[in-house]
């Protein structure tokens, strides 16, 4: 009856007449394209003839027909994509009746998914969901996809193909629109398993197959010999996952993340975290710059609902993928820096609760799996509140941050134990936390501005707008709450946050900064003349503790070295009173035990000696040599070593313990006066106008605690080395004019109304009177006389004015209608 039927006939003319005729006629095939594509109506008798055509080829094996029935089928898709719905259920059904020939042939199964890649390509899905048994049908044809990247044969070569073309299929759904049209969970839950099992057999990691050149196009051939390899499906694999994520909008994130968790919790692929962290560093490196600060959320709630102690494997791997993401370079734009914050630091410190300590160092066996995991998660943890400052998000984020944890040190509490932890230990954590950041601060401004070079190439706008705050750092005033610390009375927590203050001047030390013949002055902000004064003043304290030891010795050496390095000129002129004020306590008899005399006085040498280095000052470090080689004769000289620039762990640590027998006092002290002479005239300190420098001499000549000490302080907070006029706010038109003397005297007098009302008055009773005796006019008078500048005007001139004026007869007094104007 087919012929009889016009798309019948035209779709048999298609099909080769003779034997040993490969492929379809073009010329026909042409017809029924134009034919399809200009009646839409006749798509659907032509997708069911094509079906049952198929249909009893499979059955009859005709290889060479169903290889044209597919051909016509890709010809039909791209030149009525438009009307695609119309016979999209029967492409599906064609392509699973290829997909299940029982002899596998290769040929047919890679021609049907170049079909099914080309179908995807215009399926937009708005069917799906609607139509019960083409969602059915469609599903059904994915999972024949996903089941081929699971494909096990004798033949590795085949093996490999079958595998290619599974997950070619799987990545054509991803591209497709329709994969988010209908039931998104659904189709992921098909898709996602395969690829997971895929990349979790691969041998290379997973964030890096993506980066690889090999990875074919959906367009290439399984056939092609140059493709099949040990890895390409893994290639495959990586590619899909990359481009899945990328087109997941915010809910679907979590949807696709849903099953990679489930795999690596029903498959326990959590530890060793490699398999883990390299999955989500991929998706973190695909999703769009608006959606990776989901990815941290989907990791903590993780990490939160995963609270039993024989799933701490787990825990150490999620805290090493937030390690990761944290510190990578790629900013996370919308996350909400100080409830992540505060969410890492409450995990940390829960961590070490139950008597557990912060490990520091990571076990060397591998019997002991606790202790490796404790060391993941603390070090992991730690790491991931630096990496909350790797990107800057907003102006005074690093204040934030650096302030939420000085908080936390809890200066000054009288508490044993916060949080379930003792204080000691709860602050040691904390400074662990806060060295991490503070050393790393000049790196921060360095990696945002290189961020920021690199997002201007990119098409992000999300990610070029953070480069706005690039270069920021902690500023000083931050840390003015902690100086306490530093007369805390436990010694280990007050040399800690002193080391953790030294490396964090050191990192934001400026290497240009001891260049040039005059000084570059840094103390001109009030915020940081308030921190050098309050740190000195915490030393000073600092020095005559009861329990001051070898350790914070050397830890206060380091802290007054780091201020010259961070200041520069200012620096060092601040810290000379101090300096010299600590070799008064030596002198005076103020500080006990021999041994610690000598320590603070080698301090003050070894300070002076770092000065005249730093300056390249020869005489300075030349008379400093001397007297410590005086000292070294006579016994005099400690023998703390001020070198290292880290206090070493199991050393002495008490003066009591620190030569016991030498009880020989310092009796050779520096000379004030030749120092401060060496310093005016060969150091770098002097200002350009101080040309003899007697004001360089004023300042290191002032006593500490002295009221021109104070006066010193004063001159520092309102001092400035450059020139503000271009950063001052200026108006956007000049002044009319600049002469501002005659602002009182040109200012304009205004008239009160109830001078007006008695002037009013006035004159209805006094017209006769003006008349009679021939008054001036009125107007004469205001006009000659009232208008006339005076240097100074008062009131009951005002009133004499308007008495003054007068009104004809014929008129009456009204304010609507002046009696002048006629």
């Amino acid at each position: 009856m087919h012929l009889y039927v016009k798309h019948a006939t035209l779709i048999n003319n298609c099909y080769p007449e003779k034997e040993g005729e490969s492929g379809s006629r073009s010329s026909e095939l042409s017809y029924l394209t134009f034919y399809a594509s200009s009646r839409p109506v006749k798509l659907t008798k032509v997708g069911l003839f094509l079906e049952k055509k198929v249909e009893r080829d499979v059955a009859k094996g005709r290889k060479q027909h169903n290889i044209v029935s597919l051909e016509i089928l890709r010809s039909l898709i791209q030149a009525c994509h438009r009307d695609l719905n119309l016979f999209s259920k029967y492409i599906v059904k064609i392509l699973s009746l290829v997909l299940d020939t029982k002899d596998k042939d290769i040929q047919l199964i890679d021609l049907a998914s170049e079909t099914f890649v080309v179908f995807c390509t215009y399926h937009d899905g708005t069917t799906l969901g609607v139509d019960a048994e083409f969602t059915s049908d469609y599903e059904a044809l994915i999972k024949k996809f996903a089941g081929f990247c699971t494909f096990k044969n004798n033949d590795d070569t085949l093996t490999s193909q079958m595998e290619y073309i599974g997950h070619r299929g799987l990545q054509a759904c991803v591209v497709s629109p329709a994969l988010q049209a209908s039931n998104y969970k659904t189709q992921l839950g098909i898709v996602m398993p395969p690829i997971i099992v895929t990349l979790a057999k691969s041998k290379q990691p997973v964030n890096d197959l993506v980066k690889s050149k090999k990875i074919p196009d959906l367009k290439q051939s399984a056939l092609d010999n140059n493709l099949i390899g040990e890895n390409m499906a893994a290639l495959f694999a990586a590619k899909t996952v990359a481009l899945l994520f990328e087109k997941s909008n915010g809910a679907g994130v979590r949807l696709a993340l849903s099953p990679l968790m489930g795999y690596m919790d029903a498959k326990q692929k959590w530890w060793p975290p490699n398999f883990a962290v390299a999955s989500l560093e991929l998706v973190l490196n695909s999703l769009q710059p608006q959606y990776r600060y989901l990815l941290v959320s989907e990791i903590l709630q993780q990490f939160e609902s995963t609270k039993s102690q024989s799933i701490v494997g787990k825990q150490a791997s999620l805290v090493s993928v937030l390690d990761t993401v944290l510190n990578a370079n790629l900013p996370l734009v919308g996350i909400s820096v100080l409830e992540v914050l505060n969410s890492l630091f409450g995990h940390l410190i829960k961590s070490l609760q139950g008597g557990r300590q912060f490990r520091e160092q990571e076990p060397n066996g591998s019997d002991d799996e606790q202790a490796t995991f404790e060391y993941a998660i603390h070090q992991g943890l730690a790491h991931s509140i630096a990496g909350l400052t790797s990107h800057t998000y907003y102006q005074n984020q690093l204040d934030d941050i650096t302030g939420y944890l000085l908080a936390k040190l809890r200066v000054g509490t009288t508490l044993e134990q916060v949080e379930g932890l003792s204080l000691a230990q709860y602050r040691h954590v904390t400074l662990k936390c806060l060295d991490l950041i503070a050393s790393n601060d000049k790196d921060i401004s360095a990696d945002n501005s290189d961020a920021s070079s690199s997002d201007t190439s990119s098409n992000h706008d999300s990610d070029q707008l953070i480069s706005s705050y690039s270069g920021a750092t902690i500023s000083l005033e931050t840390w003015v709450p902690a100086f306490g610390l530093l007369v805390d009375t436990q010694a280990h927590t007050r040399i800690e946050f002193a080391m953790t203050l030294v490396r964090y001047l050191n990192a934001n030390a400026d290497d240009d900064l001891n260049v040039g013949s005059f000084p570059k002055h840094t103390l001109n902000q009030h915020g940081d003349v308030m921190f050098i004064n309050s740190l000195q003043q915490s030393i000073a304290q600092w020095a005559i503790l009861d329990d001051f030891g070898v350790q914070d010795v050397q830890a206060l050496y380091h802290l007054l070295c780091a201020l010259t390095r961070r200041f520069g000129a200012d620096g060092t002129i601040k810290t000379m009173p101090l300096v010299f004020q600590l070799q008064t306590l030596v002198k005076q008899g103020n500080v006990g035990q021999t041994s610690r005399q000598r320590a603070l006085a080698a301090v003050v040498v070894e300070y002076l000696d770092m000065v005249g280095q730093f300056y390249h000052v020869d005489r300075l470090v030349h008379y400093v040599n001397q007297v410590r080689s005086e000292r070294l004769q006579n016994k005099e000289y400690s023998t703390v070593e001020f070198a290292s620039t880290t206090t070493k762990k199991g050393s002495v640590s008490s003066f009591d313990h620190l030569e016991p027998e030498n009880t020989t006092p310092v009796d050779a002290f520096l000379d004030r006066h030749v120092v401060v002479e060496i310093l005016s005239k060969d150091a770098p300190l002097r200002d350009e106008d101080d040309t003899h420098g007697l004001d360089l001499e004023s300042k290191l000549y002032v006593e500490w605690g002295s009221e021109a000490f104070v006066n010193q302080e004063r001159s520092f907070r309102i001092r400035t080395s450059r020139n503000l006029d271009e950063v001052k706010p200026k108006l956007a038109t000049p002044w009319i004019s600049t002469d501002f003397t005659q602002t009182q005297e040109g200012k304009k007098q205004t008239i009160k109304v109830e001078n007006l009302k008695e002037a009013l008055t006035a004159m209805t009773s006094g017209n006769e009177e003006n008349e009679a005796n021939g008054a001036v006019d009125g107007l004469h008078i205001l006009t000659s006389s009232s208008l006339a500048k005076r240097t100074k005007d008062t009131r009951p001139d005002v009133t004499s004015l308007l008495s003054g004026l007068s009104v004809g007869t014929t008129q009456s007094s009204s304010l609507v209608n002046p009696p002048y104007t006629s």
